[in-house]
């Protein structure tokens, strides 16, 4: 009975291992299926360029949510989420969470209803994901004061969307908590003035973190669970809301604390 049990998991973990590799090709494929073929109908269908981004934001929605139920009915991991209702209805926000794992962003995306986001280089110039997140209007994290400027445009001047931002800038390193938030979202929220979303991710049994190959499976099927929190108002964090270093430190240090002390309770 035991070794029958072995080899039932040893295979378990072999179809997972498979049918990560799948997955991972069906998204390289859809990114350049999306660039390629979607992206131009989409332009043919308005001479508006906002109403482009937002149809191919839509594009990448529904994408994005079909690509993480494809995983659950594979095998591969399982989710749930609360406060889903938070995030569907969120406009003109600041949503702000951690990063444990490479996944954590497909389904964030998946979930909202209309989300413009801010991606790092490697995506912006990935063949698999460029067209996409062009098309998309998503800004690119080009660690600069016009990276700051053209995230609080947007903020201001989309009223249908929230801006999703990852302030760790990286996956978490397997076994640590939290990196260092990066100040840009801090930034980003004085200048706009707009309620901060935080969303808190967990992913266990860790897997797909920072330096880790895809095919380093875990020896189960990993467990994503999403926790959108209360938005969370400048003024109410800070005395002094005007733009200056001092300000942007000490907001970028409040939220880092509030992150680790919500994420220290799981």
């Amino acid at each position: 009975m035991l070794k029958r049990d072995q080899i039932k998991q040893k295979a378990n973990y072999l179809w997972r291992v498979g049918a990560t590799g799948f997955s991972f090709a069906s998204f390289g494929i859809g990114g350049v299926a999306i660039g390629a073929l979607v992206a131009p109908l989409v332009n043919l269908s308005t001479q508006n360029p906002g109403l482009r981004q937002q149809r191919t934001q839509k594009v990448i929605q529904h994408s994005f949510k079909g690509f993480t139920e494809m995983m659950v009915k594979l095998g591969i991991m399982t989710y749930d989420i609360e406060g889903l209702e938070k995030l569907q209805h969120s406009k003109q926000e600041l949503v702000i969470a951690n990063h444990p794992t490479l996944i954590d962003v497909v389904v964030l995306i998946g979930l909202m209803e209309q989300a413009n986001c801010v991606v790092k280089q490697a995506l912006w110039s990935n063949p698999f994901t460029k067209g996409p997140v062009q098309n998309a209007g998503y800004i690119l994290n080009a660690g600069s004061e016009q990276f700051i400027h053209d995230c609080v445009e947007k903020l201001q001047q989309d009223q249908s969307a929230s801006l999703l931002i990852f302030p760790e800038g990286t996956r978490t390193a397997k076994g640590e908590l939290l990196n260092e938030f990066q100040r840009g979202a801090a930034n980003i929220a004085i200048r706009a003035n707009v309620p901060i979303r935080p969303v808190l991710i967990t992913c266990t049994p860790s897997t797909l973190t920072k330096n880790e190959k895809w095919y380093h499976v875990p020896s189960r099927p990993f467990h994503i669970h999403v926790k959108v929190l209360d938005a969370i108002q400048v003024d109410d964090l800070l005395e002094n809301t005007s733009v200056n270093p001092k300000n942007v430190r000490q907001l970028n240090h409040q939220l880092h604390q509030f992150f680790n002390q919500e994420l220290s309770k799981k």
